[in-house]
């Protein structure tokens, strides 16, 4: 998700943005996964990100840092507005991948805003907007709210600020 260069870091401990996830098939079910990198979002847990710049061989190097980098694209992305989510509402999608969702996300850790949202060392998805009731009731194992965009539309505005993670998700 493209949300712009670093503006500041934020001192707030939790910041509620926008992103897009895939669904996709495990093992044990339906989970969350990125939609740009292999990797589930595992259920009760916050997610916890890594700096893969070393895996983009066009990318120019970067000292070593924490995730998210000022200088460094890392970190789980948030935007602040739902419409910037939507477009990795599509795209190419890796087997096992049934569908892609919006959501908004509670981002966490060491976070750094930027001029269209947020990056974060860890995120947890906040609430899930589904067309599918079958993926909906499967995605309910996050234990978190699951809405049918069917039956209600998302608050499309500005995100807010606010607690939202797993008891145990540190």
């Amino acid at each position: 998700m493209e949300i712009g260069a670093a503006v500041r870091e934020v001192r707030a401990a939790r910041v509620l943005g926008w992103r897009a996830w895939t669904v996709t098939e495990s093992r044990d079910g339906l989970r969350l996964g990125s939609v740009i990198y292999v990797g589930l979002w595992l259920p009760g847990r916050a997610a916890i990100a890594a700096c893969r710049r070393d895996e983009n061989p066009f990318a120019d190097a970067v000292a070593l840092h924490h995730v998210p980098g000022a200088d460094c694209g890392c970190g789980f992305h948030a935007a602040r507005d739902p419409v910037d989510a939507l477009s990795y509402l599509r795209g190419r999608d890796e087997p096992g991948t049934v569908c892609r969702v919006l959501g908004e996300v509670v981002l966490s850790g060491q976070v750094v805003e930027t001029e269209a949202g947020w990056r974060a060392t860890a995120a947890y998805p906040a609430r899930l907007y589904v067309d599918d009731p079958a993926i909906a009731e499967a995605l309910a194992t996050y234990g978190v709210p699951v809405l049918s965009a069917r039956a209600s539309r998302p608050p499309f505005g500005h995100a807010r600020q606010r607690g939202g993670l797993p008891r145990s998700a540190g």
